[in-house]
Formats: structure tokens, C-alpha cells, sequence
């Protein structure tokens, strides 16, 4: 069946080793669009992260967000689908980032709160300081678990903290199936509502629209990419990624520092081989 959408992850596949979009990916998307099909984001990133990006790309559909806690329609603004974290896990799991000094983003909404002395926040400031105002992403600092938005926590994003993790992660993911823990990067850990993926919010997402799965193709590079890629039927790996994603694909492009997935588009999707 001929694609309709192409899925794709942002970090390592999208955009290369230095988080750029190249000129010969949008090229390459527009050329797609051309054909008819739709490009779908499907990123651990915030939506309030992606602005920038939707911009260049001309997104104006839903894109799939916090490793699919989300799906907004960037073209109206509305949310088509959310799951939060429980209240009182939200806390539980703040709490034991804020006693261990973890380096802590939690995502709502409206803003990306960051735990105090954090590094992985100048990365947000960083992009903060080049971009004009629409694409900067709101922040906020918290020092304990009452200056979270404790209903509204999409996901926890935890940097560079392997050490504690993996003492930890069994008990975590096993707490009374509350929690959905996966790597979306070398030395990150997401953490989400259980039943919250990027393939469950891809499942819902196809069948809200009435899209045949085999008609979808993914492109990824991490362990929260594999989801996606059991569900399309055109699963497309990066040459960068983690080998798990490599063994799940139906085709390895180039890497994200070589355009992978221009060339995949313009030699698997608009021009597929017999």
C-alpha cells in the first residue's frame, strides 16, 4: 500500500549530532508533501520545544509529543489526546528527584519546570537566546514537589543520573504499573503514565483519522522508537541507531549526520524499491 504519513523522531533522526535541520531534509519534505504525504512528529520533546521546527517544516496537523503523552493539533492548538501522570505518583517520583539532587525537566502543559542547579535547562536557555519570542520555550524553576503542576505532569525527563537509575528502575517501572519508564537517548530517561508510547499514541492517532497502519512509515533511532516501529508498516532506522531499532526496521538509511531521512524519503517512500 502506498504511505500516507511519514512518523518521525526528532532527536538523532531529524536533526543531526548538533540538534540542526538541514536545508536537504526540508527539501526532501517538501518534495513528499507534494505527493500527499502527511509528515507526523513523533518526539519526547514538548510541543513547546517544536515550534521552531513545525515552523520550518510547515506542520499545520498533529504532532505527537512526550513520547506520545500527548498529541496537539499544531494548526488549531487543540489537544487530541493526553495522559498525565497521576497526582500523588507525580509527587512521589519529585520527591525522590528533589532528595537525590537528580537534574530533573518535568513537562505540563503550559511550561517545562526544571529542578535547581539543573544543566540540562541551559540547553533550553541556550535555544532561548538565539530564538525569536514564538519559538522560545516557557520555563520554570522548582526546588520541591508543591511548584509542580502535580495534576498536569505529562512526563519526567531525567539527565545524566545512570548511576541512582539503575538501582532504582526496577522499583520505579514496577510501581503498581503507574509508570512507563524508557530510554529516549543516551543518558536520559523518560518517564510516563503507564500505557503511554509513541506506538499507542500512533495507534490512536490511525485509528481517529481511519489510516490503514500499513500505510504509515516511521523513522527512529532510539529505544522509544521501537513501539512505532512494531505497528508501521514502513519502519525506517537511522544508520546511528541503537541496534534494537536496526533489528525492528524493514530499511537502515544513512545517519542523521549524512540527511537519513532525506535519503530514505526520496528512496523508500516516494520512489520504493520492487
Amino acid at each position: 500500500m502506498a504511505i500516507q504519513w511519514c512518523v518521525c523522531d526528532v532527536d538523532g533522526t531529524l536533526l543531526d549530532s548538533n540538534s540542526r535541520l538541514s536545508e536537504e531534509t526540508v527539501r526532501a519534505v517538501q518534495e513528499m508533501r507534494q505527493a500527499g504525504i502527511e509528515l507526523i512528529l513523533a518526539t519526547g520533546r514538548s510541543d513547546l520545544f517544536i515550534k521552531e521546527l513545525v515552523f520550518r517544516l510547515g506542520i499545520a496537523g498533529p504532532v505527537i509529543c512526550c513520547n506520545g503523552g500527548m498529541i496537539r493539533d499544531v494548526g488549531t492548538g487543540q489537544v487530541l489526546f493526553s495522559r498525565t501522570i497521576g497526582r500523588e505518583t507525580a509527587r512521589a517520583v519529585a520527591e525522590y528527584c528533589f532528595t537525590h539532587r537528580l537534574d530533573m525537566l518535568a513537562y505540563s502543559y503550559d511550561f517545562i519546570y526544571y529542578s535547581r542547579g539543573s544543566d540540562r535547562v541551559n540547553l533550553f536557555h541556550d535555544f532561548n537566546a538565539r530564538m525569536p519570542e514564538e519559538f522560545r520555550v516557557p520555563l520554570r524553576e522548582a526546588a520541591r514537589p508543591e511548584d509542580l503542576p502535580l495534576d498536569s505532569v505529562l512526563k519526567f525527563f531525567l539527565w545524566n543520573a545512570d548511576a541512582v537509575l539503575k538501582e532504582n528502575m526496577e522499583a520505579w517501572h514496577n510501581r503498581e504499573g503507574e509508570l512507563y519508564l524508557v530510554q529516549s537517548m543516551q543518558g536520559a530517561l523518560d518517564i510516563m503514565a503507564q500505557g503511554i508510547s509513541k506506538g499507542d499514541a500512533l495507534r490512536y492517532l490511525a485509528g481517529q483519522r481511519g489510516m490503514s497502519l500499513d500505510q504509515i512509515a516511521v523513522f527512529g533511532d532510539n529505544y522509544n522508537d521501537v513501539s512505532m516501529f512494531q505497528l508501521a508498516g514502513c519502519p525506517i532506522a537511522v544508520g546511528n541507531a541503537e541496534a534494537v531499532v536496526k533489528e525492528a526496521a524493514k530499511y537502515i538509511t544513512r545517519s542523521n549526520d549524512e540527511n537519513g531521512v532525506a535519503y530514505a524519503i526520496r528512496h523508500y517512500i516516494l520512489s520504493p524499491a520492487e
